[in-house]
């Protein structure tokens, strides 16, 4: 999912589907840099984009760029980058670069910005002075996609934390009606991985969160979560991340804690000391000069390395992710899906399911997209990967209905994904938010009062849509469903960017399923 922030991976930049850049024909490094920008979500108000330089030239030590607005755009929060803003003049300072520095590098970033009247491209791009020559390409504001199969150059993700995983526009999905029964479904089929992406809550507990169940007693989150029916959880892991959560250490330490409460546990490699979305897939940055041969090895080193670690103090992961919403591929620009060849993409994921397998057999490996909102998008990915012989076990999706549409499609969707590979699928992500307050300083991913025709953006309508997305996802053969950080209520000091932990806010407080006192709603439950 995106995250919240700017456009949050938030969990949680993404680039929502069918808002990815156009990219133009590679410029030579003579010809000068090349700027691809994108507008990656909009929501009342405010928008997101992702940006990329290529061709940055040699040597390249230090860079600005800079551009200019035309119709009253601020630049609010930005990630990978310094960007500041004068005026209509928009300046950004030293990313990290994505590829070799030097010729042929690129850098990308992304921010989050409020805007009014319109959203238009923005003009005038320099790189250090001068004008970037080999051309601006990109999408001004995120629409919805017509094409049935994504073109690698022309990302059509989804949402996924990141800084503000904010969306072109809210989706209705009227059915299943907010009155459906939470009770399992009558045709038998049955929910077996009922999940929660608690990612956040190692650093809550530490800074002393509080957690109340719906009758206002102070317990243990893990034992809340598993007696409305949660069974799993679902931890994400970075290489190396600044704030030092979520890395290996982090993730072996909590798993103790999950297994302990009786609950199986999903690790999601990420592959990044960062967010990694449908928007951007940054290479760690110990992995960033690494060609596609030595990425294959890091891949299996790592998830193996990872994964035995786990092993051997008694809390095997019952199920893994090979990348986290990987649309166009993960550890970019190697990994990345462009023309259509999905060669280097899939040698990465079979470096990862293989490492999985040897250490543990029995750990089941998902490959997760973004895709639930078309099922051209999902067959064009999942047909490219199986052509190259990637094997997997378990298809994940994420869906949120204000970024991904409609019920009814999410369940197409399900439905030919099993069907159509023979595999099972689970819903990785969803959530919902109960209240268009704001419990911080940090902007709400989603704040409309009713993101989703139907559902409300109260504790009753939080409870009735995620009822429904399960009993929607169950009817149409899935077998599991995750809520992304139902424990990510507003704590000071754990803030979505592994940047700046203390100091960046929390964007998805009000999709929490615990209020900004930390208790419980009542409507919301896992069923099977």
């Amino acid at each position: 999912m995106k995250r919240p922030g700017l456009a949050l991976p938030l969990c949680a930049a993404v680039l929502v589907a069918g808002a990815g850049a156009v990219a133009a024909s590679p410029a030579s490094a003579a010809s000068g840099c090349r700027v691809t920008y994108a507008v990656s979500s909009e929501w009342p108000g405010g928008f997101g984009a992702n940006v990329t330089i290529d061709n940055l030239g040699d040597p390249i030590s230090s860079w600005t760029l800079a551009w200019s607005y035309s119709a009253g755009q601020q630049v609010t929060q930005a990630w990978n980058s310094t960007v500041t803003q004068s005026g209509p003049q928009v300046t950004a300072t030293n990313a990290g670069y994505n590829g070799s520095v030097g010729t042929g590098g690129s850098v990308s970033f992304g921010f989050n910005g409020s805007w009014s009247g319109s959203n238009p491209v923005p003009t005038a791009f320099t790189l250090n002075g001068t004008p970037c020559t080999g051309g601006v390409s990109g999408s001004p504001s995120p629409t919805p996609s017509a094409s049935p199969s994504p073109s690698p150059t022309a990302v059509s993700p989804t949402p996924s934390p990141s800084p503000a995983r904010p969306s072109p526009s809210p989706s209705p999905s009227p059915s299943p009606s907010p009155s459906a029964s939470p009770s399992p479904s009558p045709t038998g089929k049955r929910l077996t991985m009922l999940g929660a992406d608690v990612s956040t809550l190692q650093r809550a507990a530490d800074l002393g969160a509080k957690y109340y169940d719906a009758s206002g007693a102070q317990r243990d989150p893990l034992d809340i979560l598993k007696g409305i029916g949660a069974n799993y959880v679902r931890l994400r892991i970075w290489n190396n991340p600044v704030s030092g959560y979520n890395n290996k250490a982090k993730v072996l330490q909590y798993a103790r804690t999950v297994k302990a409460k009786g609950l199986k546990l999903l690790v999601d490699f990420h592959y990044s000391d960062t967010w990694a979305d449908p928007g951007k897939q940054y290479k760690p940055a110990a992995w960033a000069s690494h060609g596609i041969a030595q990425l294959q090895t890091d891949v299996y080193n790592y998830t193996y390395d990872v994964c035995s670690s786990l092993k051997a103090q008694g809390t095997t992961p019952d199920s893994v992710q090979i990348g986290n919403e990987i649309n166009v591929g993960m550890l970019w620009n190697d990994g990345k899906v462009v023309d259509n060849d999905f060669t280097n993409l899939s040698l990465l994921l079979k470096a990862g399911y293989n490492a999985t397998k040897a250490c543990n057999s029995g750990t089941q490996v998902i490959i997760h997209t973004a895709d639930a909102d078309s099922d051209a998008n999902a067959r064009w990915f999942y047909d490219g990967i199986r052509a190259k012989g990637v094997p997997w076990d378990i298809t994940g999706l994420s869906y949120y209905c204000y970024w991904h549409g409609t019920m009814s499609t999410m369940a197409s969707v399900v439905a030919d994904m099993k069907s159509r590979y023979g595999k099972d699928v689970i819903l990785a992500e969803t959530a919902y938010p109960y209240t268009t307050a704001n419990a911080d300083g940090t902007p709400n991913v989603i704040s409309s009062s009713q993101p989703c025709s139907g559902y409300q953006a109260t504790p009753a309508g939080q409870g009735a849509n995620f009822t429904a997305v399960q009993n929607t996802a169950r009817d149409a053969g899935a077998i599991g469903v995750f809520y992304w950080e139902p424990t990510w209520y507003a704590v000071p000091g754990n803030g979505w960017d592994p940047a700046d932990i203390n100091g960046s806010g929390d964007g998805w407080d009000n999709q929490a399923i615990f209020d900004r006192n930390g208790r419980l709603n009542p409507n919301v439950r896992w069923t099977p």
